[in-house]
């Protein structure tokens, strides 16, 4: 989705968009890292903001159970995430952060999808 659409779709639910600012979530490269993790590189970037995104997720649909509790060990790989050293982490680490994200992902993909979404009820 692009940030017009986004606007566009806020604009129709009757809503306004928090802010102007745009960014994008790199969910394909998190997803293409996931699919081969020992031979692609980690895309820290794309791989803080997924997770940042997926606790929010979680946290909005109250869902929360489903990501892994976090503990030590994740602290520990998101300080060498933040610090863009991730060929640094421990076999642990690199578990915990596999872990998540991939419950992150399966979360995403859980939630329900609107299509051709309608203004007030009329047909698009």
């Amino acid at each position: 989705m692009t940030a017009r659409q986004a606007r566009v779709y806020a604009r129709r639910q009757g809503r306004r968009l928090a802010t102007s600012e745009v960014g994008t979530l790199e969910l394909v490269r998190v997803e293409r890292w996931l699919e081969d993790p020992e031979r692609r590189h980690v895309p820290p970037g794309a791989v803080l903001d997924a997770w940042h995104f997926f606790e929010d997720l979680a946290r909005g649909l109250d869902a929360a159970h489903r990501l892994p509790a976090q503990g030590a060990v994740h602290n520990s790989a998101y300080e060498w995430l933040f610090g863009d050293e991730c060929p640094e982490w421990t076999p642990d680490e690199r578990r915990a952060v596999l872990a998540l994200l991939r419950a992150g992902v399966a979360l995403w993909n859980s939630c329900p999808v609107t299509l051709r979404p309608r203004s007030g009820g009329a047909p698009v």
